[in-house]
């Protein structure tokens, strides 16, 4: 089994068509099921498509300077980082690798002659 790859590896490897729609259908599909079902901001959601893994490494960083916080501020910065962050970064992330599993798949079958 292969594992699923990012948009970003398309884009850079040249096959910019399926990165792009790959993009595209990650920020439309994470888009509706946070946007509409849920209620998130739009900036978190193009956000998190558009840092794919490098999100998690984000996170990463807020949990190591979390305890430089005041006590006062870290029950807001949680709930922002959870809300806006994490859970929209997560959510991309899986669905941004398995639209792009398929559209490559698509676009690899297009191309082949039959």
């Amino acid at each position: 089994m292969r594992i699923p790859k990012s948009y970003w590896y398309y884009w850079h490897t040249g096959n910019k068509p399926v990165a792009v729609i790959s993009m595209i259908l990650s920020a439309a599909v994470t888009g509706v099921v946070l946007a509409l079902s849920v209620g998130f901001s739009i900036w978190a959601i193009i956000l998190a498509v558009l840092l794919d893994s490098i999100g998690f490494l984000v996170i990463l960083i807020y949990v190591i300077v979390r305890g430089y916080f005041p006590s006062l501020m870290l029950e807001q910065a949680d709930a922002f980082v959870l809300y806006q962050l994490m859970i929209p970064v997560c959510i991309a992330f899986l669905a941004g690798r398995l639209i792009t599993f398929w559209v490559a798949k698509l676009s690899a079958r297009r191309s082949c002659p039959p």
